[in-house]
């Protein structure tokens, strides 16, 4: 069943501006699947360029993977300082070598080439990696990923429902082809990657930040927490600037649109 034209176009202003905030991502295959998971990684808290140029730091400066999974963190953190990958990376990926490694005996650089995506999936599912990142890692090493099932990390979850694209977070099937049905195929892996940024740093449990929320316009949960007569004088200024803005961008000729 197709989705109402005014949820789709709900999604791809609230995807516009996501994109505003976090960056676009290409659905673009690098390397081994080890390579790309790390860059996956890499890119879950950076902008592409800086994710490559960091995995490039990692390849000069390490003899292998192994050695990036016994580094320090703060060795880790050191290195990738340069490429402005942000501090939490290092831990990330420690505990995704690490994971690996306990799973597969080796972190030779072809370890995850010769199996299935389904097969990759239960590995990253076992390391316990956010569902966020194995999706988007699933869905670029995926030759048809209409056809491929990722997992919904429990914050993309939470944010459907709190913006209204869904009844339950516990529904994660539904939540999946929901996503599907108002994405072109070739940006679902990246609305994985920007959604779970967004889960993350507004969207949390308990007491989520409606206030700074990027997407707070489109959001069902924003609207009903904070009614108008709640909000203050500089909360109904930026939300005004950022109607503003939004309808510019509308207004603007094809030929002056990026």
């Amino acid at each position: 069943m197709a989705a109402p034209q005014s949820q789709k176009r709900k999604m791809d202003q609230m995807y516009e501006r996501l994109g505003k905030v976090y960056g676009k991502r290409r659905r673009t295959n690098f390397g081994t699947t080890l390579e790309q998971l790390i860059l996956t990684i890499l890119a879950s808290e950076a902008k592409e360029p800086q994710a490559l140029k960091a995995l490039g730091i990692l390849q000069e400066e390490y003899v292998d993977w192994n050695e990036v999974r016994v580094s320090p963190e703060d060795v880790l953190r050191e290195d990738l300082s340069g490429a402005g990958v942000n501090s939490n990376v290092p831990a990330l990926l420690k505990r995704a070598l690490e994971g690996l490694l306990l799973e597969l005996h080796t972190l030779q650089p072809e370890i995850l080439d010769e199996r299935t995506p389904e097969e990759v999936g239960v590995i990253l599912k076992r390391i316990d990696l956010p569902k966020s990142l194995s999706a988007c890692l699933l869905l670029t090493r995926t030759a048809s990923p209409e056809d491929m099932a990722v997992p919904i990390d429990a914050g993309v979850a939470r944010m459907m429902v709190r913006a209204g694209f869904a009844k339950t977070a516990r529904a994660k099937s539904e939540i999946d082809r929901r996503i599907r049905m108002l994405l072109p195929p070739d940006e679902v892996h990246n609305f994985h990657r920007v959604a779970g940024r967004l889960s993350q740093d507004y969207c949390v449990t308990g007491q989520p930040n409606c206030a700074s929320c990027p997407i707070r316009l489109h959001c069902r949960h924003y609207k009903a927490d904070w009614p108008s007569a709640k909000r203050s004088s500089a909360m109904r200024k930026s939300d005004a600037r950022l109607r503003q803005t939004a309808a510019s961008r509308r207004s603007r000729p094809p030929s002056a649109k990026r």
